[in-house]
């Protein structure tokens, strides 16, 4: 009896040790990409940032765009871009009427629950009171890779 206890346990332990990092693997799998708009393309005030991605449990995807030679940015969508069967969508505002022609830098980023919660006050407190401060980028999730590009403002 004791013997086959010990060979269950084994059995049990065996399995969980060799399961585990397969586990790990797909639970840490952080890879985001920025499909459209391309980089150099012209875009509207508002237009749509679309992408791929996976990213870990508990973890945000964030767009944020700033006019090419500003130090702040600006989140976007409202709010984390939800991922749905690998593919997500953000609607993000480029500047003003006399920013046409200037370039701007989309840059999209996974972040951690504690940046998100940051990310959403600004968001509520924005929508609350009509102002749109910049912001320094956030810290993000180490070993989500940052996707930035650039696109001209019609």
């Amino acid at each position: 009896m004791k013997r086959t206890v010990r060979l269950v346990l084994l059995f049990c332990f065996l399995s969980a040790l060799i399961g585990a990092p397969q586990a790990w693997g797909q639970e840490q799998s952080c890879t985001v990409r920025i499909v459209a708009p391309s980089a150099e393309d012209k875009v509207a005030e508002s237009d749509q940032v679309k992408g791929t991605g996976a990213t870990p449990a508990d973890t945000y995807l964030w767009v944020f765009v700033h006019r090419k030679g500003l130090a702040l940015w600006w989140p976007q969508g409202g709010g984390p871009a939800i991922i749905t069967k690998g593919a997500w969508e953000a609607t993000a505002t480029f500047g003003q009427e006399r920013d046409n022609g200037r370039q701007f830098e989309i840059a999209v980023a996974v972040v951690d629950r504690s940046t998100n919660e940051k990310l959403l006050n600004w968001v509520k407190k924005a929508e609350e009171t009509g102002q749109y401060p910049g912001i320094n980028f956030p810290s993000t999730v180490e070993g989500c890779q940052l996707q930035r590009l650039t696109v001209t403002k019609r």
